[in-house]
């Protein structure tokens, strides 16, 4: 091996490695908006199918969090994020589970309708309209 070679050698999997370093920064960094848009959504409808907006609720927790990154705008961005791709929760892997409190995720998961609740809330609504 040459010199250059080792050189060309260390280069390359530093280089390989950032990237993948910068994907899963991605991922993660995506992962945790969207879950704190899920809990902020729950939080806001406590069990209600709408919530009830006003105050200064992420002005609040902005300033309580104290998360670089994560200003009271950005946490409306993490809610619409939730809002809008809500079937990620079913797409995270077990790998991306772990990443999340067990105690703090089965907390909201418990929250949620299940599947018969929907299907009859959808079919009892079919029926009245």
């Amino acid at each position: 091996m040459t010199f250059e070679e080792l050189v060309k050698d260390i280069q390359n999997t530093s280089n390989h490695l950032q990237k993948n370093t910068v994907k899963a920064i991605n991922i993660h960094i995506t992962l945790r908006n969207w879950i704190t848009g899920f809990f902020i959504v729950e939080f806001e409808q406590n069990g209600k199918e709408r919530a009830n907006y006003g105050g200064k609720l992420l002005e609040n927790l902005s300033d309580k969090i104290n998360i670089k990154g994560l200003t009271a705008p950005e946490l409306s961005r993490c809610r619409q994020f939730y809002s809008v791709y809500p079937e990620i929760l079913g797409l995270l892997t077990q790998e991306f589970n772990s990443l999340i409190p067990i105690n703090v995720i089965n907390k909201y998961l418990l929250q949620l309708p299940k599947k018969e609740d929907i299907e009859e809330f959808i079919n009892r609504e079919l029926k009245n309209n």
